[in-house]
């Protein structure tokens, strides 16, 4: 047995000693009977039988609980529950043998355990029904609170996309037309013209930085995307220069076929700028797991950096921003998936999306 499942079961210690108890209670009373030490009364022995049933309901109930995700912090109200039943019910029954004709001390005793064992197993199965309503409720309580924070979340990449969208792109394009106007009046300005690329430069971080802003909100409508379309598609949107593109088997996966394309817009795009403008990228279904692969025949990645490859502002270009894989990571987990990265057959790099749920 597991040794968590071990100390949960341990700490229902005082259901298992009830359930000792009455079963060597019930042991003791066979023998007398069997030798015919006792006059056995009527009725007897269907309570025996149904005491008997009783103490392995209180030997499942108490195996059953810790596999049952019924939380630990339950057990000492299911001791109570199960306690006060057996209590309650003797007291009752005290009164009935009060007032009832009793035969012997041996009735009384086999009464007694009874009592004790049916009010103990209702109050058991009582404790074991509030625990789960319990759990059920927290459970749910802690869902409404996930769901609150990630509202609060996309409230805040909302706010944070609109910030970057209006506060900073409206400046740009002010700056942009009076660079246009200026170079209309001195065309021939070097200082003019060296401010394109660095306009341009911020265009593109801008636009990076909504989609890292967006493409982190979780994934809540999904379709059957076939991924060789979809990464043909994305290919023709990328300036793969004279870069091959391959697909291997790809099949489909339940997805954002929005974002699924900035997964391998982003990563054909990194397998271009590492792997040089002849580099082969091949797309193809992961042996053995759901999910796929984007790999290229390109100078791979040092294995002392592919930990680091995903976060946001690394990148190992001069002219890149480290937005590219960090928005790959951002949408993969979004969907529920898992990315890595490892080595491909032919030295380059390999990036496998595990897929849970999906169709290889």
């Amino acid at each position: 047995m597991d040794p968590t499942t071990r100390t949960d079961v341990d700490s229902l210690w005082p259901v298992w000693g009830l359930g000792v108890v009455l079963s060597a209670s019930l042991v003791a009373e066979a023998a007398i009977a069997a030798r015919g030490a006792v006059s056995v009364p009527d009725g007897y022995w269907v309570g025996f039988l149904s005491s008997v049933l009783i103490v392995f309901g209180f030997g499942y109930a108490a195996r059953w609980a810790p596999s049952a995700d019924i939380s630990t912090a339950r057990y000492p109200r299911l001791t109570r529950w199960c306690f006060a039943g057996a209590a309650a019910f003797l007291l009752i029954n005290v009164g009935f043998m009060a007032t009832l004709p009793t035969e012997s001390t041996f009735q009384v005793f086999g009464w007694t355990r009874w009592a004790v064992a049916f009010g103990g197993g209702i109050g058991l199965a009582i404790g074991l029904f509030e625990a789960k309503a319990i759990d059920r409720e927290v459970a749910a309580e802690r869902i409404n609170v996930r769901q609150a924070e990630l509202r609060r979340e996309r409230d805040r990449l909302d706010e944070f996309a609109s910030v970057v969208s209006h506060d900073l792109r409206n400046p740009l394009n002010v700056v942009r037309g009076r660079v246009d106007l200026a170079r209309g009046a001195h065309p021939d300005d070097e200082h003019l013209t060296a401010l394109e690329p660095s306009l341009d430069r911020m265009d593109e971080i801008i636009d990076e930085t909504l989609a890292l802003a967006r493409q982190g909100k979780r994934v809540d409508e999904t379709a059957d995307v076939d991924l060789g379309a979809c990464a043909r598609e994305s290919w023709s949107r990328v300036d793969t220069m004279d870069a091959t593109l391959r697909t291997e088997g790809a099949g489909t996966v339940r997805a954002d076929r929005g974002r699924l394309s900035h997964v391998f817009e982003n990563l054909f795009r990194n397998a271009v700028e590492h792997g040089g403008p002849d580099v082969t990228v091949r797309v193809g279904a992961l042996d053995g797991e759901a999910g796929f692969y984007v790999e290229d025949d390109g100078s791979g990645i040092p294995e002392d950096e592919r930990a680091r490859v995903f976060d946001m502002g690394y990148t190992s270009s001069r002219d890149g921003n480290g937005f590219g894989l960090a928005i790959v990571d951002r949408i993969v987990s979004a969907h529920g998936w898992q990315i890595r990265v490892t080595e491909s057959a032919d030295g380059g790099t390999r990036f496998e999306v595990a897929v849970a749920g999906g169709s290889p």
